[in-house]
């Protein structure tokens, strides 16, 4: 799956097109079966990608660490789709 680079500004900009992270994050959630279980999957993803702090702190607080984490997982997700698969890509 194709999503475009994430980029600092990309967590302080607000526009009517959600940007690529929360793009990410929405097909995470439903990759991990919506609900509180696809929350628990997005978290998980984003733990092994590369985000270690807590869902309290907004990506804004660092978007540096943020670009990383998800632009390691756009990588990722050009390749695979299935959930164990980018779990275990991502642990690598």
């Amino acid at each position: 799956m194709h999503f475009d680079e994430v980029k600092p500004e990309d967590f302080a900009t607000f526009s009517r097109v959600p940007p690529p992270h929360l793009q990410m994050e929405q097909f995470l959630m439903q990759l991990g079966g919506g609900g509180t279980e696809g929350t628990h999957f997005k978290k998980k993803v984003m733990l092994a990608a590369g985000w270690n702090h807590t869902g309290v702190v907004s990506y804004g607080k660092y978007p540096q660490e943020a670009c990383k984490a998800f632009n390691r997982l756009r990588e990722v997700l050009a390749q695979h789709q299935d959930p164990e698969s980018i779990l275990n890509t991502l642990s690598q």
